[in-house]
């Protein structure tokens, strides 16, 4: 049975946070260790949003869990305080691990074998998947690809750094965009829609055409609405935005992100945990 292949200069997304963008520039991308797939890396469409999404969620309740204690005050000052930056330098340390939603733009440098996403596999559970022989997965990944635009690329060593063409990402706000519906602000919010898109394709098994063209007719485009280009000097730049540097903005992106993707995911009966 015939692995499927996708050919050299085939453009598909993959979707992480902010702070495993040093790492890419320097190693490329790896498969993560816990993948069902030796080698395999998870690359979409609108499912790159979804994976985006998930890391970013993850990422901000471990990060909240793990400094409860003076997160809880942050949110508490936000609240009481609306527009005005909390004092506390004890955030700096906590601000630094707290990362973005981001999804890189990768250009394949040659033909890369492509199994299926077992998310998308008829009658077979997420578990059931995950051990099913190698030629099974292969075979349906044709229809992983042309269907729902999602499959896992499996090359030894990864993807390289160069093959990483752009990063998009949400647009950041300051402190006088907070509690106010600044185009900004519902900016922010609709990049936080596309996110939840990403979340009704896998929950929902969605058609992407179908989702990514109602956003584009309502919004105009069908990525994050900020971008850059992928090397040491645009991540240098993004990294001294103010909204990226300054640890309480930081901070309120994060949970200003988090409660939009929580709100708008609830519209839609999906659970984030």
């Amino acid at each position: 049975m015939s692995d499927f292949t996708l050919p050299a200069g085939t453009i598909v997304k993959y979707g992480t946070v902010s702070t495993q963008l040093y790492p890419m520039l320097r190693n490329g991308i790896q498969p993560a260790a816990a993948s069902a797939i030796a080698n395999g890396i998870y690359v979409g469409e609108l499912m790159a949003y979804f994976s985006a999404c998930t890391a970013f969620c993850d990422a901000t309740g471990e990060l909240h869990r793990d400094n409860e204690a003076v997160m809880d005050v942050f949110v508490k000052a936000l609240q009481d305080a609306h527009g005005q930056k909390p004092a506390m330098p004890e955030l700096e340390d906590i601000a630094v691990q707290a990362g973005m939603p981001v999804v890189l733009d990768i250009e394949l440098g040659e033909a890369c074998t492509v199994w299926a996403n077992e998310n998308f596999i008829e009658g077979t559970s997420k578990h059931e998947a995950a051990v099913v022989e190698e030629s099974v997965l292969s075979s349906k990944a044709e229809k992983s690809w042309g269907n729902w635009r999602c499959g896992v690329i499996v090359r030894e060593g990864g993807i390289p750094a160069n093959w990483i063409k752009k990063f998009h990402f949400p647009r950041l706000l300051d402190y006088r965009d907070a509690g106010s519906r600044s185009p900004r602000t519902l900016e922010q919010t609709t990049d936080c829609a596309l996110m939840v898109g990403g979340l009704m394709q896998s929950w929902h098994k969605d058609f992407p055409a179908d989702l990514l063209s109602a956003f584009r007719k309502q919004y105009g485009r069908t990525n994050f609405s900020q971008s850059s280009s992928f090397d040491d000097t645009a991540l240098e730049r993004f990294f001294n935005l103010n909204a990226m540097l300054d640890p309480a903005t930081r901070l309120l992106n994060q949970m200003t992100i988090w409660q939009d993707i929580d709100a708008l995911a609830k519209k839609q009966g999906i659970p984030l945990a």
